[in-house]
């Protein structure tokens, strides 16, 4: 995710508790081409049958929420965008255009294994009664892993992790100038043939306006709708709950949109949100994007 995902934030307030969950056991999921799907299978229990795979493309945009599927060994898929954020705050008005907001996903080593690389461009013009500025650059590059550890077992999840960290490649208008890791837990339940709940839970490191390092948590709680085999529908909470941070406080927003499947390989998005408290209220945003599968 680009530096302006961070406006793209939703707060999860009533997500499942991991820590209850049962330790899965060292058993594999295998393919029908014989490779491990996943590192593990929950204890005791047998993976939800959904009877045959969806040949749909399934992405990590447009909502925030990424998910806790892979893309498959030997695939790659790339996923783009376009949005702009709008947010007014002590008398300045700042817009952001994001673009082309790219990620390389590829299946890699193993059905359970999958490499991630982003990097994305911004122009961000302020105006106030003082004058306005524009500036211009490419953000710190993303670079992370998606490993796949369990699939849906009865009341547990399918489960995946996210190593992940952002490189210091930027402008520098947007750079942080610094190596900043984390990791993303994503895990979701299929709930009947129409809706899925998908959950994330991220821990990164940031840097504030006084470049101040802090740990910043962010929890989604996304119900995806599988309106018909060309529509879907999503509407996502996502929040931002700084640890140490100087300057960062919670942000909460409310997010959703539909996505359009011109092919099993090819996705349309549009998607839109807003901020839901005090330190987000002032915030809206709203983009577009084309995803394809090789």
């Amino acid at each position: 995710m680009s530096g302006t995902s961070r406006l793209l934030l939703i707060a999860c307030l009533l997500h499942p508790t991991l820590a209850s969950a049962q330790a899965p056991a060292w058993q594999s999921v295998h393919t029908r081409s014989g490779g491990a799907k996943t590192l593990f299978t929950w204890n005791g229990q047998q993976a939800v049958d959904d009877g045959p795979d969806d040949p749909r493309l399934v992405t990590d945009r447009p909502h925030f929420s990424e998910a806790s599927s892979l893309v498959g060994l030997g695939v790659v898929q790339i996923e783009t965008g376009y949005s702009i954020f709008s947010d007014r705050a002590n008398g300045t008005r700042t817009t952001t255009h994001s673009f082309p907001e790219p990620l390389l996903r590829m299946g890699v080593f193993a059905e359970w294994f999958e490499f991630r690389l982003a990097s994305n461009y911004l122009v961000e013009h302020t105006s106030a009664n003082t004058g306005s500025r524009t500036v211009s650059g490419t953000d710190d590059m993303y670079l992370g892993a998606k490993v796949a550890l369990a699939e849906q077992a009865g009341v547990m999840p399918e489960l995946a992790v996210f190593p992940q960290m952002r490189l210091p490649t930027g402008s520098s208008v947007f750079s942080s100038g610094h190596v900043l890791p984390g990791v993303n837990i994503a895990y979701s339940w299929k709930l009947n043939d129409v809706v899925e709940l998908e959950c994330n839970t991220q821990f990164n490191n940031r840097r504030d306006d006084l470049a101040h390092t802090y740990l910043e948590a962010i929890q989604t709680f996304n119900l995806e709708y599988d309106l018909s085999d060309r529509v879907g529908a999503f509407t996502e909470l996502i929040g931002f709950m700084p640890s140490g941070a100087l300057t960062a406080k919670p942000e909460y927003y409310f997010h959703g949109g539909f996505v359009f499947f011109l092919s099993e390989n090819v996705q349309l998005d549009i998607h839109a949100g807003a901020g839901l408290n005090k330190a987000a209220a002032d915030l809206a945003f709203t983009g577009a994007g084309l995803s394809w599968r090789y």
